[in-house]
């Protein structure tokens, strides 16, 4: 896991992080102080407590943004759906960003080289709500139930809180009565859909008599009248404001089936007002965070909460009150709109609100539409909560959308002004700091863009063997790879990074882990501004499908940007069997029949295998796995699977197999079936199967179909 520097692993309350060259001194507990928050630190979702997603940065404006670039490209492990928070670390004296990603792994980085920092895992399940730092700590939930607090100068373990189901929501810290801080943050329940959750009050790390990470209140009477709506939870990224009164309330959108807008007093957790959204159909939840002007602001002087249902209308709602001030119908502007779910931006009397095909600029007292940026320019997919940063005149909107884009626009206008293509869609919202512009995506890299720096030219690094694609034979041993690296001053060393079925190649321990690890490579010339390089991996025997990356360092201890990427296959030493899935096909489409009434779909999964060689010839069972991609959930084998879930959901968090069953057991050739039965809400899946034979060796290849997707009539793969 060495990327340069001392690396020291510490254990603290028995969970293993690491410090990766921080010259500190751990205090018992694993806390260190930490200074002031710098002025342009985005500590939190879309930037503060109200969710305005404005940046105090004015580095990048409308005129310099053409020219941003990648300045640097970190691998964090795994896909990434939470959006990075961005904090200066008084004790290291160095901004840093936090991102978590798909496998529990929360990783600070180095904001001006991409250097990590320390990574934690205090729990090992998959991470999509994003970090609020908050003093010297950082708070996030888990697809575990847990809410986590971890030290922000190492990331040493602090506490957690055992929520009732998934964590999707983002944390929200305040300070409502004086007595202390307090964590806001919603789960959706223990299936993560439909089947029950709350909104807590979770007490903070404090000074005070308080227990770290403990209740505070809770809420889940959701619905009209209150409790009606027991399957009901929290997706929304929860704000925090005060009203006309200076009453401290916590505002958050509610799941399917209640479908309405909630404020809570942030004191007691009772229940001040309740908006009803407009319902379509059953999955028109309120997934959107809600943006806060506070009262005075746009012309309302009882403030206003800006907030999208995936119902594609955009409510301004009177903060005091509840009462709806104007709507803005996205659902009736045009057709294949796709669903609203993400975070509005507001500035200037001005709101931005994301879509599925771009943003529009809304007039924040009326409502009207000032531009769209599918108008004005290329249209996009869905795209993430926006963020404006610039000088007053020349601010630019950022955002990413599910191609893969991050883009800038003309704040002014909606004209778009950047655009940089990253390697997968991208979920998550964008966060800006020192200068910078940080974008988390599915494709495992965490991105910063800046503008052009006056220090020297970056390396480069080249991956000559293995070829990219290429099918290699089992060295029954190491297989070595080589390349080139290049830089105006020097390369001083080449660090290179080796995945197989999502564990990475750890050299200095000899094994294979869950956790990002890099490997110091055999330089030719080390030093010099161009060397050969070289770095041996042993090959597990049964082969595999292999991803390989490799990123010099120069002399002034800048990383290389993009990072060079390989994918190759290994074949096995023995003689595995082979896999097929023929139905279904990637991207096909599934639909429910009554989008007002919907009821699960079971899909059918229909394939392949042999195996005609070996010890013993034959198939004897082919392995399956269905994972819900945007859940990061696991179906569980029957539509009752899950006994713990209140209604039997059938997938659970953790990763989980069943078996297909097979035409001809044991035969060298043999068809084989299963079926999955979906939620009753739209969803993407992806299937992977894997043979083995009698012999007990296992297909190192699996086949695998990705996405499926289950939508509404009339709806495609792209909507949901």
């Amino acid at each position: 896991m060495a990327m340069g520097g001392d690396v020291r692993r510490v254990s603290v309350a028995g969970v293993v992080f690491a410090l990766i060259g921080a010259g500190l001194t751990v205090a018992p507990g694993g806390l260190v102080a930490a200074g002031p928050p710098a002025a342009d630190d985005w500590r939190t979702f879309h930037h503060d407590a109200l969710h305005s997603g404005v940046s105090t940065n004015t580095t990048i404006s409308k005129t310099a943004a053409p020219s941003l670039r990648l300045r640097w490209q970190a691998n964090t492990g795994s896909g990434n759906s939470a959006s990075p928070a961005v904090a200066y670390n008084a004790a290291l004296g160095k901004r840093l960003v936090y991102q978590p990603n798909g496998v529990g792994t929360m990783t600070a980085y180095d904001a001006a080289t991409g250097r990590r920092v320390w990574y934690a895992r205090p729990g090992e399940a998959d991470v999509n709500s994003s970090p609020a730092v908050d003093g010297n700590v950082v708070y996030y939930g888990s697809s575990d139930s847990y809410l986590y607090a971890v030290n922000a100068t190492t990331g040493a373990f602090i506490c957690k809180f055992l929520t009732s189901g998934v964590v999707s929501s983002s944390p929200v810290v305040a300070n409502p009565d004086g007595s202390g801080k307090v964590v806001y943050v919603g789960d959706n329940g223990f299936g993560g859909s439909d089947d029950g959750g709350a909104m807590w009050a979770i007490n903070a790390v404090d000074p005070n008599a308080a227990a770290n990470c403990s209740m505070r209140w809770k809420y889940d009477s959701f619905g009209d009248p209150a409790g009606s709506e027991a399957d009901s939870g929290v997706w929304s990224p929860p704000s925090f404001a005060r009203d006309a009164t200076g009453r401290p309330l916590v505002v958050f959108g509610g799941s399917s089936p209640d479908n309405a807008v909630y404020a809570l007093d942030a004191i007691t957790g009772q229940r001040v007002w309740r908006f009803q959204t407009e319902v379509f159909a059953p999955d028109n939840d309120v997934g959107a965070g809600p943006a806060i002007s506070a009262p005075g602001v746009n012309g309302f002087a009882h403030g206003v909460v800006y907030i999208t249902g995936k119902n594609g209308i955009v409510y301004a709602l009177n903060l005091t009150t509840g009462a709806k001030r104007w709507e803005f119908r996205i659902r009736d502007t045009g057709k294949d709109l796709g669903h609203t779910r993400q975070t509005a931006a507001f500035l200037g009397g001005r709101v931005y609100v994301p879509y599925g095909s771009g943003v529009f600029a809304l007039d924040a007292k009326t409502g009207g539409v000032i531009w769209n940026t599918a108008k004005v320019g290329p249209t996009t997919e869905e795209v993430s909560a926006p963020a404006i940063t610039g000088p007053e005149g020349a601010r630019v909107l950022v955002t990413a959308d599910t191609r893969g884009d991050v883009m800038a626009f003309n704040l002014a206008t909606g004209a778009r002004v950047w655009t940089y293509k990253a390697g997968g869609p991208i979920y998550s919202s964008v966060a800006i700091s020192g200068g910078k512009i940080f974008a988390a995506g599915t494709d495992s890299f965490l991105y910063a863009f800046g503008l052009r720096s006056g220090k020297s030219t970056r390396p480069n690094t080249s991956i000559l063997t293995p070829a990219e694609g290429a099918n290699l034979d089992n060295p029954d041993g190491k297989l070595e790879l080589t390349g080139s690296a290049t830089d105006n001053k020097g390369v001083t060393r080449v660090q290179v990074a080796i995945q197989n079925k999502g564990e990475w190649w750890d050299g200095s321990r000899g094994t294979w882990t869950k956790v990002f690890t890099q490997n110091r490579a055999t330089l030719g010339s080390p030093g010099s501004k161009s060397t050969a390089w070289r770095y041996s991996f042993p090959v597990p025997s049964v082969g595999g499908t292999f991803f390989a990356q490799a990123q010099a360092v120069d002399a002034a201890g800048q990383l290389d940007a993009p990072v060079a990427t390989r994918n190759f296959t290994v074949d096995s030493l023995g003689n595995p069997p082979d896999t097929t899935i023929t139905v279904p096909v990637d991207k096909q489409v599934f639909r429910f029949e009554d989008a007002s009434n919907r009821r699960p779909i079971t899909i059918d999964i229909k394939g392949s295998a042999s195996d005609d060689s070996g010890a013993n010839p034959g198939v004897d069972s082919v392995r399956v796995v269905v994972r819900n991609l945007e859940h990061h959930e696991y179906y569980c084998g029957s539509p009752n699977c899950n006994p713990n879930s209140p209604e039997g959901a059938p997938f659970v968090t953790t990763y989980t197999t069943f078996e297909a069953q097979l035409d001809n057991p044991g035969a060298r050739s043999t068809n084989w079936t299963a079926s999955f039965q979906t939620y009753t809400h739209p969803h993407k899946y992806a299937i992977t199967a894997v043979a083995v034979d009698r012999d007990g060796e296992v297909d190192p290849f699996r086949a695998a179909v990705s996405p499926i997707c289950v939508r509404d009539p009339g709806e495609n793969c792209a909507q949901t």
